[in-house]
């Protein structure tokens, strides 16, 4: 039971942790290159130097943003919940339509842009928070989760956490685990096995 969900957290994180550096991969190669280009366009190249410098301190950006969206417990974002979405459809006319129609073409693909390079910093985040709750792995504690999840479903019904003080821990680590429903809806926390 034990070793099943650490090597599942562990398949988890380790795709996370992927995920995360390549798209932190894809954020520096836009902030190395996007610039100065846009800067040669004007006639004012980069120096190698500072083309650099400019890709760490857009990475900076965005490990910061993604380390303060993760600390507020908050994740990617849908289209429609981010602030590049705007609904002008509500007025019914033709200029409406067309502003729409051409504003989502800059703001679909900035939206895109700016998920994904969020998407660098949480993923490894979220590798981290994965590897990290893995459960130490004894023959002990593993009959001791049998047992309490055993005397859960013999019950079959809902019980407060206070019903069982004695196994506080195994309770906490069964719902961890999804192996039971647990719930602080009601105030004290409750169980149920599955």
């Amino acid at each position: 039971m034990i070793s099943r969900y650490n090597r599942s957290q562990l398949i988890l994180g380790s795709v996370a942790l992927v995920g995360g550096l390549f798209c932190f991969f894809l954020a520096y190669l836009f902030f190395r290159y996007v610039p100065g280009f846009i800067s040669k366009s004007f006639g004012y190249p980069l120096s190698p130097m500072m083309a650099q410098l400019v890709a760490g301190l857009g990475l900076l950006a965005v490990a910061f943003s993604g380390y303060r969206t993760w600390k507020n417990k908050g994740g990617l974002q849908s289209y429609h919940e981010s602030a590049f979405y705007h609904d002008l459809s509500a007025a019914d006319t033709g200029g409406a339509y067309f502003t729409e129609h051409y504003l989502q073409r800059v703001t679909g693909p900035a939206y895109v842009i700016s998920q994904t390079f969020l998407a660098g910093p949480l993923w490894v985040l979220k590798a981290w928070t994965l590897f990290s709750s893995r459960i130490p792995a004894s023959k002990e504690l593993e009959e001791r989760l049998e047992k309490v999840l055993a005397a859960l479903k013999a019950a079959d019904k809902w019980q407060s956490i206070t019903d069982h003080p004695e196994h506080r821990t195994e309770v906490l680590y069964l719902a961890q685990m999804g192996l039971i429903d647990f719930s602080a809806h009601k105030g004290t926390p409750r169980m149920k096995a599955r």
